[in-house]
């Protein structure tokens, strides 16, 4: 009994240490995604609007350009060995830019950067799915989620310093550092899962009929977000106020992430998947069109803060819905698929805003997007059957699943493998 205690013990504090690396991965490759927002105003190459736009076009072309396979490849031979592969290319790319003495070369870099972050979220995903379960998996994804919030409000205090005191091209060296040194974290504590026969790739995955509709739940939300983050800034500016207030009003709604990604997973695990999404969905829904009739920047600040918090409760809920619907043994797969449309969404919303606000206003974008977010509710109400699997009222109890990426493992521990 002692022994059993001892070794659950042990594979919970392993467990969520794959959260800890998951986490870091996660930031890095968001953090990468920015950095050149911040960068380009100090590099010595001197980019253009042009050359920004371009820089940001390859990343995130190749970003989602390996989503699908990103989830099959994780799902067949394991997560470890392809978030080490990730980490380490998303190093040398970084590198590769701070070293670049060209735009052209800086091209490069970038398409580099996002085909290796591209790889990141399904793997990371596929590694926290097979150690949780239930309201174990949602809470785990909460803590997991706070890479995001976090990694835009670190890159407006750390990138610009970095840039300033070292030079601009140390803002990636730092980012290549902190790569290579999480890689060599999940190398090393990572427990290896070779052993196990994998799930063997199946496009048939993105023909089913549950991934479809989150694919499209997460389409609609993410296109009014990214409407949001795209042109908020400048419609802030369009109201009057000052470029420093304007940047302050906007980080808020990176500030409230980071209580509700940690909040949302508890939610989940005690009240259930579904009653989470009701409770942020409406109320970001609401906050968006608060953008459109309010005009002080006191009540526009108090707007920009409760939007942050309930639009990062969607990370962890998306993130724990494609978990369950994905299982053990296709979690990566079905993230991956996910995630291609969830990412599309930002290049319809950069196109489509400036058509719906340049002859209308930006109170009609506010309104386009909060229709957007309402009009998510449809398929996620359409998965309702598929939600009780991560917690809450009715569901089984949760717990963590003792390294379901290594039974063999488990057994050793003494620790009977759980029901799925």
């Amino acid at each position: 009994m002692l022994i059993s205690f001892g070794a659950r013990v042990i594979i919970a504090v392993r467990s969520y240490l794959y959260v800890v690396l998951a986490s870091a991965s996660f930031f890095l490759s968001y953090y990468s995604r920015l950095a050149w927002s911040v960068l380009s105003t100090y590099s010595s190459l001197h980019p253009t609007p042009y050359d920004d736009g371009v820089m940001f076009s390859l990343f995130f072309a190749a970003y989602v350009a390996v989503q699908v396979p990103s989830g099959m490849v994780s799902d067949a031979i394991g997560p470890k060995a392809v978030l080490v592969a990730a980490l380490l290319g998303l190093a040398g790319s970084s590198a590769l830019s701070g070293l670049a003495g060209s735009m052209p070369v800086e091209y490069v870099g970038s398409a580099l950067m996002g085909f290796s972050a591209g790889w990141i979220y399904p793997t990371t995903v596929k590694l926290i799915s097979g150690s949780f379960e239930g309201g174990g998996l949602a809470k785990a994804m909460g803590y997991y989620s706070l890479a995001w919030p976090l990694s835009i409000i670190l890159l407006g205090i750390g990138l610009p310093a970095a840039a300033e005191d070292l030079g601009w091209r140390w803002g990636y060296y730092l980012i290549g550092i902190a790569s290579a040194a999480v890689a060599a974290a999940v190398l090393a504590l990572v427990r290896d899962v070779k052993d196990r026969a994998g799930a063997p790739p199946d496009l048939r995955v993105l023909a089913r009929r549950d991934v479809a509709l989150l694919s499209a739940g997460g389409f609609l939300f993410y296109f009014s977000y990214w409407a949001f983050a795209f042109y908020a800034y400048q419609y802030l500016r369009s109201t009057g106020v000052s470029g420093v207030l304007a940047g302050e009003i906007y980080s808020m709604t990176a500030v409230a992430g980071i209580a509700s990604t940690v909040f949302t997973g508890y939610l989940i695990a005690r009240v259930g998947l579904w009653r989470a999404f009701l409770l942020s969905i409406p109320p970001y829904g609401a906050t968006l069109l608060g953008f459109a009739l309010l005009r002080a920047p006191a009540w526009l600040a108090l707007v920009a803060l409760a939007m942050g918090f309930f639009r990062f409760m969607m990370t962890p809920s998306n993130s724990t819905l494609a978990s369950v619907l994905g299982g053990p043994d296709r979690s990566g797969s079905v993230t991956g698929a996910a995630n291609l449309f969830w990412q599309l969404s930002g290049v319809v919303a950069g196109a489509v805003a400036p058509l719906i606000f340049v002859p209308l206003g930006y109170g009609w974008l506010w309104a386009l997007t909060s229709a957007a977010a309402f009009a998510s509710l449809i398929p996620y109400a359409m998965l309702r059957g598929y939600m009780s699997r991560a917690g809450g009222r009715g569901a089984s109890e949760p717990a963590v699943r003792a390294f379901a990426l290594d039974p063999a493992g488990a057994a050793r521990e003494g620790v009977p493998s759980p029901k799925v």
